[in-house]
């Protein structure tokens, strides 16, 4: 059935329709000029006039299936997503869609690379978190919550000056707060939210999902994923690579650094042009160090992949400091079914996913009956592709491996990844 809007408007800087579906709406991005506009009470239209925020948004396209105007199920409540938020942290992005339910109630489900989240406000805040913020370490603190330990599973500082947005959403963008900071906490399947930077303390509650689950209509082709994917939503601008010669195109205003896809050169932005930063010379060396090419299509347990990243760790032991042992880990992606990870070491290759549902932990932090197998630090040395985040030569992660056989069965391993 077709929703009828809340609110209607023209949008002041060129004129084009804007309508909201909610109540509850303060921000909207015109679908036309991208303008962001702010709901203010007074005289005008439906008790309500709307005015440029002097602040312009464009949003990064990426590889999401989701769209505003998705409809699905959860809990057996219908709900269409009216909103987006792509939010900025120090090594990357992720987007927070804003939901609609046919009941008139509200939520965010949030899409963090392969993991999915249907959470809703919480009515309750908190006046404190159970700890400081810059106390929660990721993997190791715990609260309680309605009776049950939660884990800390993410610790980030947000930037909201680099926030995008699109549709409609439920606060305004246009104030002076630079930077928030945000936790993720799990249990199971469970998934809580605590906003540090607000007082009282927001907090949302939910769990994690499955797109499969949701029963998603209206989802993007993948055609149109395809089309739209790294590209940025306005105007973009196209020079040939001082270099090699190949056409690069990047966003005005956005970036002051990228890579030619054509020959790996580092390039610097000014207003409308490149500059050559440095020749990658390496580039053909550094790609022999992977077995599968980035581009490469395959299937695994029915489901056909695309490689779009690949990068290449070095183990560094706590005794040994020599880095002598190598994998590589490629990055898989589907349209309609997201990503996951194939890893060659040695001769061995195994497919790897995130995991939806975490098993319970002991006082120690370790899963609860897993045999703790394997203990170590990998460091980037080549990375190459696509990825949901920011990979950079040098980066340091700290890693343990577990047996699995108790939770999910023999020849399966738990891995902890912590950056």
């Amino acid at each position: 059935m077709e929703k009828t809007p809340f609110f209607k408007t023209d949008c002041p800087s060129c004129g084009a329709p804007v309508e909201a579906y909610s109540a509850t709406a303060v921000t909207l991005v015109c679908g036309h000029c991208h303008s962001m506009l702010v709901a203010r009470s007074g005289k005008g239209r439906s008790g309500y006039f709307v005015a440029k925020s002097g602040r312009d948004s464009a949003l990064l396209e990426d590889f999401s299936p989701l769209q505003i105007g998705t409809r699905g199920f959860f809990d057996d409540r219908k709900f269409t997503l009216i909103g987006r938020l792509q939010v900025h942290y120090d090594v990357g992005a992720w987007n927070e869609w804003y939901v609609l339910f046919d009941d008139g109630q509200t939520g965010w489900l949030s899409e963090v690379g392969d993991l999915y989240a249907m959470t809703c406000l919480l009515a309750q805040k908190r006046r404190r978190g159970p700890k400081n913020f810059k106390s929660v370490k990721a993997g190791s603190s715990s609260l309680i919550f309605n009776g049950q330990t939660f884990i800390a599973s993410d610790v980030r500082t947000i930037h909201y000056r680099n926030t995008d947005a699109q549709g409609e959403l439920p606060f305004s963008l246009s104030g002076n707060q630079a930077i928030g900071e945000v936790c993720d906490w799990r249990r199971g399947n469970l998934f809580l939210t605590l906003d540090y930077s607000t007082f009282p303390m927001d907090s949302y509650f939910g769990r994690i999902v499955s797109l499969d689950s949701l029963k998603l209509e209206n989802k993007r082709s993948d055609d149109e994923i395809h089309e739209s994917a790294g590209r940025l939503k306005g105007e973009i601008l196209s020079e040939n690579c001082p270099h090699c010669g190949s056409p690069v195109h990047w966003p005005r205003g956005v970036t002051s650094f990228l890579l030619c896809q054509s020959c790996g050169s580092s390039l610097n932005t000014t207003k409308d042009t490149v500059a050559l930063m440095e020749a990658n010379a390496q580039r053909e060396e550094q790609e022999n160090l992977f077995t599968l090419s980035i581009g490469t299509k395959g299937r695994l347990n029915d489901t056909e992949y695309l490689i779009i990243g690949a990068v290449r760790f070095a183990e560094i032991s706590s005794y040994n400091q020599n880095q002598s042992e190598y994998w590589t880990e490629y990055l898989l992606y589907n349209t309609q079914q997201g990503f996951a990870w194939l890893i060659e070491s040695g001769k061995r290759w195994r497919l790897s996913e995130t995991l939806q549902t975490w098993p319970d932990f002991d006082s120690s932090g370790n899963p609860a009956g897993e045999m703790l197998i394997d203990h170590y630090r990998g460091q980037v040395e080549v990375a190459a592709g696509a990825f949901y985040w920011k990979v950079k030569q040098g980066d340091l992660l700290h890693y343990k491996d577990y047996s699995g056989k108790k939770s999910y069965g023999w020849n399966v391993i738990l891995c902890s990844e912590l950056s």
